[in-house]
């Protein structure tokens, strides 16, 4: 987040980084994805990252976070997570949402990443995230992560789509 922000990319994801993209947000991993649409595991990680291209953001999270708020991907239907999440739990959840790496979340909040690595592992574990990318998903689901979370590790700020 050292880097000046810039707008985000105004493309759209093409049809097969779609069907890839929503597959990645509910939690299937690459080589279920890849058996069942019929590609290669190569090719989905080559359009992920071409999706984290077009959006101007880096990972899995991140894209998925990022076609939350630009409206690409429909977002889940909001739901109560039976208990109340730690104000850690959710800095957790945002940082994995904006793409931090690891070592920019150890720096932001003074704790070694291998703590960092912990914290995302006990929050996927708590509400049976699958993937990263899947702990987006449900941090949508949740309530907490949302459209006001638009400035991204990368220096990307989203742009949230004009309401109809």
């Amino acid at each position: 987040m050292s880097q000046l922000a810039r707008p985000s990319a105004t493309l759209s994801l093409t049809p097969a980084q779609f069907r890839i993209a929503q597959k990645i947000a509910d939690g299937e991993s690459t080589d279920a994805i890849a058996r069942d649409l019929t590609i290669t595991a190569g090719t989905i990680n080559v359009q992920m990252m071409h999706c984290g291209q077009r959006l101007c953001v880096s990972g899995r999270a991140a894209v998925v976070h990022a076609c939350f708020v630009t409206g690409q991907l429909p977002r889940p239907d909001t739901t109560a997570f039976p208990e109340a999440f730690t104000d850690a739990e959710v800095e957790t959840w945002r940082m994995v949402a904006i793409g931090a790496t690891s070592q920019e979340f150890a720096d932001g909040v003074s704790i070694s990443r291998e703590s960092v690595r912990a914290r995302i592992r006990a929050l996927r574990k708590r509400v049976d995230a699958q993937t990263d990318a899947h702990l987006v998903t449900l941090g949508w689901r949740y309530g907490v992560l949302d459209e006001s979370l638009v400035e991204m590790a990368s220096g990307t700020v989203l742009v949230i789509p004009a309401r109809r």
